[in-house]
């Protein structure tokens, strides 16, 4: 069955971030089900990033055309769902599980950039608007954290594998759809692009944007691992705290909706001063936002702290030559969304038993130190329709 680009990719990016709205938040609670020690989750998850940085890597390095993206998403889908299974089937053994996870990190991982790369693709080639696209993916998270959280919450904790599995099995088969017309090579790209990793670093401009927004999207680390924790202990509860992670990203929604309207005018540079300055003021007031009114107004930071920085970093991306974009997606997600949360959340948790507003506040110093490597004079504005 043949279906347009923009119905493919928003069936494609609801079943990914359906899936990943549940292993999120919620994989933790299902480990704590497994017996298995605060300790050992923690090892286990901070590994997790570890294999998700190598996947994003890995796999992306693989993609030499983008007319592969497509069919590289479905075997990823299918090796996604594959591997949950089997972590639900192993997980009395730890180091069984330790695999598995690895195993799922990677592949799964890999999804977010692909899927990235794919878009940008569709926005060079048919001006595919990227923003309203994306917001599917804000909103199937929204989906993931609130109705299966509930879920959870009535049969049982234990079973959350099992919902992420039927999740990704319907990623998997809504991927066999076939989008026309499909991502087409530019004759320099039908040759196998040779260019590598460290290649693309040698640009200055993308190497300073790449450290850049890894230091600020991975000031959100603390925030990942330690919000639910923090609200719990200040009086809210679980209920509560789902809220609050889903108000985050329906405001997410509404920015990514707007997006191209609000910031298609703006150069990356700016773009990349908001985001910053944005997460310094969301962190710094973090450990002191207690009650109910002062969280959720923090929690709309998340438009900024990490929509604009996204849609910012995607557009750089987009503009850049076609054969490099899968690999700048992946190294961007590798960087960004992998090994900076890794460490910083590795950091974040040794200050977080001494002080909470010690940890929030080291995630406010690393944005700011990003706002200082962000390289001036970056436009990168896209071409206009004809």
């Amino acid at each position: 069955m043949q279906v347009r680009p923009l119905t493919w990719l928003t069936l494609s990016f609801f079943g990914y971030y359906c899936a990943y709205g549940v292993f999120l938040p919620l994989f933790p609670a299902w480990l704590k089900t497994q017996s298995y020690s605060e300790e050992s989750i923690g090892l286990l998850l901070a590994c997790g990033y570890i294999f998700r940085f190598s996947g994003s890597i890995l796999f992306s390095g693989l993609i030499k055309r983008v007319s592969l993206l497509v069919n590289g998403l479905r075997y990823l889908a299918v090796a996604s769902a594959v591997t949950m299974a089997l972590i639900g089937l192993i997980s009395h053994n730890f180091w069984l599980l330790f695999i598995g996870l690895a195993l799922y990190s990677m592949v799964n991982a890999a999804g977010m950039p692909i899927g990235d790369s794919l878009a940008s693709t569709w926005q060079q080639q048919i001006h595919l608007d990227y923003g309203k696209v994306r917001l599917i993916g804000s909103f199937a998270f929204v989906v993931g954290v609130m109705v299966f959280g509930y879920l959870a919450g009535i049969i049982g904790e234990q079973y959350i594998t099992w919902m992420i599995t039927g999740i990704l099995i319907f990623y998997s088969i809504v991927q066999l759809l076939h989008p026309n017309p499909m991502p087409q090579d530019e004759p320099q790209s039908a040759v196998e692009n040779s260019i590598g990793f460290l290649g693309l670093l040698k640009n200055k401009t993308t190497l300073r944007l790449f450290i850049a927004i890894a230091l600020i999207q991975g000031s959100h680390a603390a925030y990942y691992s330690y919000s639910t924790i923090f609200w719990t202990s200040h009086g809210h509860s679980v209920s509560d705290a789902g809220l609050f992670w889903g108000i985050s990203v329906l405001v997410e929604i509404v920015v990514f909706f707007f997006s191209t309207r609000l910031f298609k005018n703006w150069s990356i540079t700016v773009l990349f001063y908001l985001t910053g300055i944005a997460a310094i003021v969301r962190w710094l007031a973090f450990g002191y936002a207690d009650t109910f009114v002062e969280i959720v107004l923090l929690q709309c930071f998340h438009s900024l702290t990490y929509v604009a920085g996204h849609y910012a970093t995607v557009r750089y991306i987009t503009t850049q030559p076609q054969n490099h974009i899968a690999k700048l997606q992946g190294l961007y997600n590798a960087l960004a969304g992998c090994a900076a949360i890794a460490i910083f959340t590795a950091l974040s948790g040794v200050l977080y038993p001494i002080s909470p507003v010690y940890a929030f506040s080291l995630m406010a110093a690393f944005a700011f130190i990003g706002l200082f490597i962000t390289p001036r004079g970056v436009k990168a504005f896209l071409p206009h329709r004809v």
